[in-house]
């Protein structure tokens, strides 16, 4: 994803169905597009040295933007980087939802106290649009529990602990957090004007 561009790089294979090396000799990494019924890829890592890492990312990111709902990363590196880059927007998301709630709640009984979280879930939910939910990692979530490894052809792979992105609808998720951002931001303004009244 654009997130990562930074630091890795590649270019798609389309082969189908076998492991085929990239055009590039010099890439560390190679691509495995799965049977179609399967839907996944899978980005082996290429044990050379002297290769660059910066194509891996371009390989990714292509992956994400082809909407494959299953992505095995293999690289170590690339894959932790994906992973941390995913959970940041995982506490975007469940920050501005988790602050806006206890805003709603505590204004019932503490009015003033619900401003600093109504703050945090409406600059939360902020960031997570203009900089999170646009980018197609947002689609993405890691297999942690390896519940979908019925999807990747096992004789495959070539990495013990590779990282498993399942695609995800997350439109329930961004109305979820819109909302609850949304009813902080009205209870916030409401509060900030009625403290200037009483001024």
């Amino acid at each position: 994803s654009s997130g990562i561009n930074a630091e890795y790089g590649g270019d798609l294979n389309n082969s189908r169905g076998r492991t085929t090396p990239l055009a590039n000799a010099d890439v560390p990494v190679e691509s495995y597009l799965c049977e179609e019924e399967s839907d996944c890829v899978i980005i082996h890592e290429i044990f050379d040295s002297q290769a660059p890492l910066e194509k891996g990312e371009r390989d990714l990111d292509k992956a994400m933007l082809a909407k494959h709902s299953t992505i095995v990363i293999e690289p170590h590196q690339l894959g932790e980087v994906c992973t941390r880059y995913i959970r940041v927007g995982n506490t975007l998301h469940k920050s501005a939802v988790l602050a806006g709630m206890a805003a709603l709640s505590i204004s019932t009984f503490r009015a003033k106290w619900s401003i600093p979280f109504s703050g945090i879930s409406l600059a939360t939910a902020a960031i997570y649009h203009f900089s999170w939910q646009h980018d197609p990692a947002c689609k993405y979530q890691v297999d942690t529990a390896g519940h979908y490894l019925h999807r990747i052809p096992l004789d495959q792979l070539t990495s013990a602990a590779p990282v498993i992105l399942i695609r995800r609808d997350d439109r329930v998720r961004k109305k979820l957090h819109n909302s609850v951002a949304a009813a902080a931001g009205m209870l916030l303004i409401y509060q900030i004007v009625k403290i200037i009244r009483e001024l």
